[in-house]
């Protein structure tokens, strides 16, 4: 399965995608609102108009990072 990192244009957008692809597919989150989705998930939102970019190599490498060395806590 090919996968795709995205991220939604606007906060509306992204409630209705998520909910879409909650429904009807499988989608991946990461810290700073990338998902990371399908290639039948694009077209699922595409199908119903809902907008999203590519999220760039940049902002993928900052929320991968986020993940795997995330900041310690301080008590």
């Amino acid at each position: 399965m090919q996968t795709f990192y995205i991220k939604f244009l606007n906060d509306e957008d992204r409630k209705r995608g998520f909910y879409e692809l909650a429904r009807r597919s499988r989608i991946g989150s990461l810290p700073g609102e990338v998902y990371q989705v399908s290639r039948e998930a694009l077209k699922i939102l595409e199908d119903r108009h809902i907008g999203y970019r590519r999220a760039s190599d940049d902002e993928v490498k900052i929320a991968h990072d986020q993940v795997r060395n995330p900041a310690p806590s301080v008590l």
